[in-house]
């Protein structure tokens, strides 16, 4: 099982819209017990809440981006299938965006939050939902500064609502998603390691640290390694958790997002891609974790 989930996690290192091997080696088996994590709330019938939404303040007509409420969709159904409890959380900018997709595999409860709360109303809506887990994927973090940047090195503080703080909560096993070192959880890479691997890295990278960290090449990528992986982990559900693999699947959501107006945030524009990484050259490592989910 250890080579199995190991298989997925290196899948998972293609390169979407950079390389991000160097900060995937410094989190090692943290992908395995993340979703070992997973796989135990399925099996306790648990809250698990997911984090997500990037709103694109610059592109020519803002919205949230493709990566990361498409992952999350797909993610929600398979921790329904194993039995867990998804909620979804994000703030109003994403909040359209997020719901469209959520929408399509019919999994996930979906809490807004305004973009005015502050760390301590976010805590303590989080705190009444009776979550076990929290897992951020694809959802901006402070840096050391404690500002809000995105990877071109924008300041968005002050149109991001500090869902982070909900990471601090005590007794919440806590995991993240990413893969730009700007990201909740990447308070795990050490930050000189974000600086030698991420452009503008010395000043974008999040400090905000989680229980277990993934990193992929798009995060709806690595939300799709975390379904390979509950299926390795739950063999009852294998064929039903395989299933939410399949490209199709993954364009059906897309497809959603980008009606709701979503948009690519690397390239700004709408369409079918994520991090600029165009569906027919993102969808085919799909197939490659519904084979591994499967072995």
């Amino acid at each position: 099982m250890t080579a199995a989930l190991a298989a997925v996690e290196r899948a998972l290192l293609r390169p979407g819209a950079r390389e991000v091997t160097g900060l995937a080696a410094a989190v090692p088996g943290q992908f395995a017990r993340l979703a070992g994590e997973l796989a135990a709330a399925g099996r306790a019938g648990s809250r698990v809440g997911l984090v997500t939404g990037v709103h694109i303040a610059w592109a020519p007509d803002p919205a949230a981006e493709t990566d990361g409420p498409v992952g999350v969709a797909v993610l929600a159904a398979a921790l329904a299938a194993v039995g867990a409890q998804p909620v979804v959380l994000t703030d109003e900018p994403c909040a359209e965006v997020t719901a469209a997709c959520l929408a399509v595999l019919g999994a996930g409860r979906l809490e807004v939050l305004p973009v005015a709360a502050d760390a301590g109303q976010v805590r303590d809506r989080v705190a009444a939902l009776g979550l076990s887990h929290l897992v951020a994927v694809e959802r901006l973090g402070p840096a050391a500064d404690g500002r809000v940047l995105t990877m071109r090195g924008v300041d968005v503080t002050g149109s991001t609502a500090p869902l982070h703080a909900a990471f601090a909560l005590p007794g919440l096993v806590t995991g993240a998603v990413g893969d730009g070192g700007n990201e909740i959880g990447m308070g795990n890479v050490p930050a000189d390691v974000v600086a030698a691997c991420i452009a503008h890295g010395d000043r974008i990278a999040c400090r905000v640290p989680v229980d277990a960290l993934v990193v992929a090449g798009t995060s709806n990528w690595g939300c799709a390694g975390l379904v390979a992986g509950l299926a390795l982990l739950t063999p009852a559900h294998a064929d039903r958790l395989a299933a939410l693999l399949d490209p199709q699947v993954d364009a059906r959501v897309l497809d959603a997002a980008t009606a709701a107006g979503a948009v690519d945030g690397v390239t700004g524009r709408p369409g079918a891609t994520v991090d600029g990484v165009p569906v027919a050259g993102y969808a085919d490592l799909l197939g490659d974790l519904r084979a591994l989910a499967r072995a």
